[in-house]
């Protein structure tokens, strides 16, 4: 199985900040995710004491890493700019086994980036400018030879786009199943109707947590969601945080427990690393529980350290499970 990632290219920046410090920074904001502007973001790391870290982000670009760390074949379409970030954030997607070459550099934009504040309680405020990635042209996405792939995932900070319909009708035509990863409630919320259009029109897989499923389907209630999912899309992962995940088709619904850790140091990626585990078990053409276990697995795995980078020893412990402790 070959994966397309459709995703904005990000630079994520992880900064640990007190409750006091996030109050002043983003009055009244907790948990929220905000747009913010390049100069927002000089200010505020301005303010972070200690080391400024980065990392390769992108919800989409985060699903393709841990695939293809795996095992896994994916490439990853997006736009980045024409800068030093960009470079860094290329060269990290080589080193998981990501396909770079349906990944564009802009000239006039800048590489988006996301700033992940994250307060003690480990609980994520996010303040980003997706910047280059929006600007995606018609002949960009004629280059794309969707006949490469069987799934294409769409993660949600991008589907509103105006260029969206045309990609995925190229993608549809092509034989492409299509997965759509809702990311955010607020956006969900905020652009219902988008949402709702583009699910109406063939999604093969769904993925959202709670709040993002409940703001997709806005009076009902967590019982009622389940039911929901079943009437409009084949298959639907909930993700429910500490809770495990919900794995929903036309007649079976799946409990996935959560993975045990250690500690939670950073839940940024989380969703995105269940979401590759899952495709990877997929692509292995494992049954839907034991793709959920793997995403579980996957989330446990980078929610223990601060930023989405994995290191080669925890990719190997990881494949070495699968392989011993999952895999039926």
């Amino acid at each position: 199985m070959k994966l397309l990632g459709v995703g904005s290219p990000l630079v994520d920046y992880p900064l640990a900040v007190s409750e006091t410090l996030l109050s002043e920074l983003v009055p009244g904001g907790k948990g929220c995710t905000r747009n913010i502007t390049a100069e927002d973001k000089n200010r505020i790391i301005s303010r972070i004491p200690g080391e400024i870290l980065r990392f390769p982000g992108g919800s989409a670009a985060n699903t393709m890493r841990i695939f293809s760390a795996l095992g896994g074949v994916s490439s990853l379409f997006g736009k980045a700019g024409n800068d030093e970030e960009a470079e860094f954030f290329g060269n990290e997607l080589i080193k998981s086994g990501v396909d770079d070459s349906l990944l564009i550099k802009d000239r006039e934009k800048s590489t988006g980036f996301c700033l992940s504040l994250i307060t003690p309680d480990a609980e994520r405020t996010m303040l980003s400018d997706l910047a280059a990635s929006r600007e995606i042209s018609s002949a960009e996405i004629e280059n794309i030879d969707f006949t490469r792939f069987d799934w294409l995932l769409l993660e949600g900070y991008l589907s509103c786009e105006k260029w969206i319909p045309h990609l995925l009708k190229k993608a549809e035509d092509a034989g492409c199943k299509i997965a759509l990863d809702l990311n955010n409630f607020e956006l969900v919320s905020r652009e219902l109707e988008n949402f709702m259009q583009l699910t109406a029109n063939g999604i093969d897989l769904l993925l959202g947590n709670e709040e993002e499923v409940a703001a997709l389907f806005p009076g009902k209630t967590s019982a009622e969601l389940p039911a929901m999912l079943r009437l409009h899309y084949p298959i639907s992962v909930l993700k429910k945080g500490a809770d495990g995940a919900l794995i929903v088709t036309a007649d079976q619904e799946y409990d996935i427990p959560a993975q045990a850790v250690t500690a939670v140091k950073d839940t940024t990626g989380a969703g995105d690393f269940f979401a590759g585990g899952f495709f990877f078990g997929m692509s292995r053409n494992y049954p839907l529980p034991v793709c959920g276990r793997i995403g579980a697995l996957c989330a446990a795995a980078v929610i223990e350290e601060n930023g989405t980078l994995l290191s080669d020893k925890k990719i190997n412990f990881l494949k070495q499970y699968i392989d011993k402790e999952v895999m039926p």
